[in-house]
């Protein structure tokens, strides 16, 4: 049996995606660290020229629905685990760092995916990963 909220869903007309705006871009840039591997900071972001250019990449891509390729490589650094002796490689633990700007996107898109989910009713109350107020 298909769950009412899902079935409005499969139902509804396919259309193409609402294009993003500096808003929306801004919310998903608070918090945002630039750890990626190119180190943007947080605050070199904010400004209006930069947060213009990342709205005309975002809104470049959403209806193309490609994901630049260099956004999904990641540099990967060592991080030496507390109280571990540096001589042994085992002391250290992977750490992955992907592109801010992906990041950036992604979370965008996050926030859209979770806003949906939630107004049609599609996740179960039980689930927790992903949704704000349900940690576990």
């Amino acid at each position: 049996m298909i769950d009412l909220g899902l079935m409005s869903y499969l139902m509804a007309p396919a259309s193409e995606p609402k294009l993003t705006n500096p808003e929306e871009v801004q919310e998903a840039i608070s918090g945002q660290q630039g750890s990626g591997p190119e180190q943007y900071p947080e605050q070199g972001f904010v400004a209006s020229p930069t947060v213009s250019l990342l709205v005309l990449i975002c809104n470049a891509i959403l209806p193309t629905h490609h994901f630049p390729t260099a956004w999904k490589h990641a540099r990967e650094i060592s991080i030496l685990k507390p109280g571990k002796d540096p001589a042994l490689p085992a002391s250290y633990g992977p750490i992955s760092l992907l592109d801010t700007i992906g990041k950036l996107f992604e979370k965008i898109l996050l926030t859209r995916f979770l806003h949906e989910v939630s107004v049609r009713g599609l996740m179960r109350d039980e689930q927790f990963g992903f949704r704000p107020r349900h940690s576990t």
